[in-house]
């Protein structure tokens, strides 16, 4: 047996014999171990690191010849040397490492990819009572996901992956939606920061492990953005809603019709407070419903005076209604649902479109048009922001102001009947101011 060092020449010409032996590449340092190839009857050649430690021979196996070269041998027993000088017994650091490694795999393994990213978000924007979490997470992944695969990491997202995602949607001149899609994509983000340190978390399968807020970097567009102007005028709305009662020339379903015709009706109420509440929200010998604080928007129950024009609507309804739904607006197959509002966007499309000469509106400015021509009525600003359930956020309107005003805003919605039928009514500046105290 050899006590030298090897050469490449020594180890591939090592040949076979009836037993294993192997040939040992000194480095003539004590203390140290020895790289050594075991050579098989077989014929296979094995590099390992032999040592002693508390008088027990050991070896560290590090790869066959001639897939592992003498000069890759000897690089990799150079560690292990280092090792047994400091008194560490090189198996069990090595065993030591590869527990890290797994470990550190498996932390890597738990890491949640985009797609869960948006899914937790939105879920949390369920329990929070944010109705719109649906739309939400329909959006990024429409938006995302063609740039972005939601199997990625979400601590892999980069700033560049943000940049290409709201750029793709700016070049098709959708800069508003792309500020949409950087608010739910920052929100998300914000959200996946907090997870793996909230307590009630803890135990999760999931961890993101997200450093920092990608969108936070990228600039809003702030020229897109401007506050709403468009308007119907009264003889547009009164226009508006007569072809509505008919429909003819285009395609819209009578559900859809009858939730804008409530719309003006009951002054600009949103349309998914209305498609959200049920029948039993109406009590009709009071002329009333109540928008109830999980459809509010805000969170705070809304009674509503109900005048004529909207009873006959509901009457309508009432008479179509499907038994097995207790929406005033039902999903056309889900009994369990109501209305989707995509199909109000959808219908108000196909309006424009079949009437080309009629002035430009889609369903937002419905509630503008009543807030604006309520206000031209001589009806105060402040019944209006209370019909329309607006968030009063004055201590007493907030704190201590419980009254449902219902009275004033039943003479107010009276009025606005009355102008959109166009039938005489007294004038309505008069009507009782009602400012918080």
């Amino acid at each position: 047996m050899t006590t030298k060092a090897l050469t490449e020449r020594e180890v591939k010409g090592a040949k076979p014999k009836d037993n294993k032996y192997e040939l040992i590449d000194s480095s003539r340092e004590r203390g140290a171990g020895r790289l050594v190839i075991a050579v098989y009857p077989s014929g296979a050649k094995v590099f390992s690191f032999k040592y002693q430690i508390d008088s027990k021979r050991q070896y560290v196996q590090l790869g066959r010849y001639p897939s592992m070269t003498l000069a890759q041998a000897r690089e990799i027993s150079q560690p292990l040397a280092g090792m047994l000088k400091q008194g560490l017994d090189p198996k069990i650091e090595i065993e030591k490492e590869q527990a890290k490694e797994k470990a550190a795999q498996q932390v890597e393994a738990k890491k949640g990819s985009l797609g869960q990213l948006f899914e937790g978000y939105t879920q949390q924007m369920k329990v929070d009572g944010k109705r719109t979490f649906k739309a939400v997470l329909h959006a990024l992944e429409a938006e995302v996901y063609p740039i972005v695969k939601p199997e990625t990491k979400a601590k892999d997202v980069s700033v560049d992956d943000i940049k290409l995602i709201l750029g793709r949607i700016i070049r098709r001149g959708a800069a508003v939606q792309s500020n949409r899609i950087r608010s739910y994509l920052s929100a998300a983000f914000n959200y996946g920061l907090k997870h793996d340190n909230d307590p009630a978390k803890m135990g999760c399968d999931v961890l993101f492990g997200i450093g920092f807020n990608p969108v936070l970097a990228i600039p809003k567009q702030t020229a897109a953005e401007s506050v709403g102007e468009n308007y119907l005028t009264f003889d547009e709305t009164r226009e508006l809603l007569a072809i509505l009662e008919t429909r003819e020339g285009f395609r819209m379903g009578f559900h859809v019709a009858k939730l804008i015709q409530l719309c003006f009706y009951t002054g600009g109420q949103r349309p998914y407070e209305l498609a959200a509440s049920r029948w039993d929200a109406i009590n009709w010998n009071e002329a009333t419903l109540e928008i109830i604080a999980d459809v509010s928007k805000n969170k705070r129950a809304h009674l509503l005076p109900l005048v004529e024009s909207a009873i006959t609507i509901l009457e309508q309804l009432y008479a179509e209604r499907d038994p097995l739904n207790p929406f005033i607006f039902p999903h056309k197959f889900d009994h369990s649902q109501h209305m989707r509002l995509d199909s109000l966007s959808q219908s108000l499309c196909r309006y424009r479109e079949a009437r080309p000469d009629a002035k430009h509106f889609v369903a937002r400015d419905i509630r503008r048009t009543c807030k604006t021509l309520m206000g031209a009525l001589g009806i105060s600003k402040d019944i209006r922001d209370r019909l329309q359930n607006h968030a009063l956020n004055d201590v007493s309107s907030k704190h201590y102001d419980r009254y449902s005003y219902l009275p004033e805003k039943r003479i107010a919605l009276e009025a606005w009947e009355a102008k959109l039928n166009e039938v005489e009514q007294g004038n309505v500046v008069s009507l009782r101011p009602c400012h918080a105290k």
